[in-house]
This record gives C-alpha cells, sequence and structure tokens, in this order.
C-alpha cells in the first residue's frame, strides 16, 4: 500500500507540471505582455538619461544600472559598477555640454531579464575653443534585469554609425 501511495504522489505531482507547461505560442504571448508592460518603463529610463546627460548628473546617470553594471563603449576597455559608470562620464561633462537621444526600437523580455535594441543621436559642444563640436548617430544593445523590483541596466554596448577613422600613415625611418 506504501508504493501505491507514493507512487499516486508522484503521478499527481508529474501532472501539476505538466499542467504548468506553456506551450510555445503561450511563451510568446507571455514574452510579448512582459515587454509590452517594460516599455514604458525602458523610455522612462531612455528620458531621464537624456536630461541628466544633459544637466551633467553622472550620479544620477549611474544609479540607472544594476551595481555590477558593464558598460562597453567602443575604442576604450569596458566599464564596471556604478562608481565606473560615473568615472567614464566625469570627465566627458567637464570638457563640454552634451546632448543625447535614446530611442528603444525594440524590447525582449522574460521574467526578470530583457533586452533592449535602439538607436542614439548625440552632440557635443567642448568648452571654449579647445576642439570642434562633433555629433553622430549610432546603435545600441541594453540587458535589462529586475533587481529588487526595479529594472536596472545590467550591461550596456554601444557603437557609432560613422566609419572608423583610418589609419595614421605609416612612419618612414
Amino acid at each position: 500500500m506504501r508504493i501505491t501511495r507514493w507512487t499516486a504522489a508522484v503521478a499527481a505531482l508529474a501532472l501539476a507540471a505538466c499542467a504548468k507547461t506553456e506551450t510555445a505560442e503561450q511563451a510568446q504571448a507571455r514574452m510579448q505582455a512582459e515587454a509590452d508592460s517594460l516599455r514604458p518603463i525602458v523610455e522612462a529610463a531612455n528620458a531621464n538619461y537624456s536630461r541628466w546627460t544633459a544637466a551633467k548628473q553622472s550620479d544620477s546617470i549611474a544609479m540607472l544600472h544594476t551595481t555590477d553594471v558593464t558598460l562597453m563603449p567602443p575604442n576604450v576597455p569596458a566599464v564596471t559598477g556604478r562608481d565606473g559608470v560615473k568615472a567614464m562620464y566625469d570627465p566627458e561633462f567637464a570638457a563640454g555640454a552634451m546632448a543625447l537621444t535614446l530611442t528603444a526600437v525594440s524590447i525582449t523580455a522574460n521574467g526578470p531579464l530583457a533586452v533592449e535594441r535602439g538607436t542614439y543621436r548625440y552632440s557635443f559642444t567642448p568648452t571654449g575653443a579647445s576642439a570642434p563640436a562633433v555629433s553622430g548617430t549610432g546603435k545600441y544593445l541594453a540587458h535589462w534585469k529586475k533587481t529588487d523590483g526595479q529594472w536596472l541596466i545590467a550591461a550596456d554596448i554601444w557603437n557609432d554609425d560613422a566609419p572608423p577613422a583610418p589609419p595614421p600613415p605609416a612612419r618612414r625611418r
């Protein structure tokens, strides 16, 4: 009798597990609903990022990221942690005025993880006449993570749409 009860309990658990299994269509619908509910959060964060960039508030920008964030800017080593984010932006903000516009093109979400694919526009006007103003466009991928009930950027990589600069001419000896 003991084996029968045990078998019945295992069978009941197996049936319950099967009942909770999502079909591919259900999973896709759930993930789309999660992405749709995340979009306004991401768009608000992007608007804040732009506003804080113009205001040179690197500490506020850093708080949009997880404590262990990894940023992967083009042509320089990766930056880690909120202190690293702040340290990356502070010299840029001290050198001039920056404007940044982020546009989320797509968002994919699954539970506490999401990926945002987007585009950006930027302009930078240096303080004084030390260098010319620059502007451009680019694209990015941001990995979002829900941490303690809050969506934060866990990793971010971006690059400019401009072609790479030509290599310097070869030196003659």
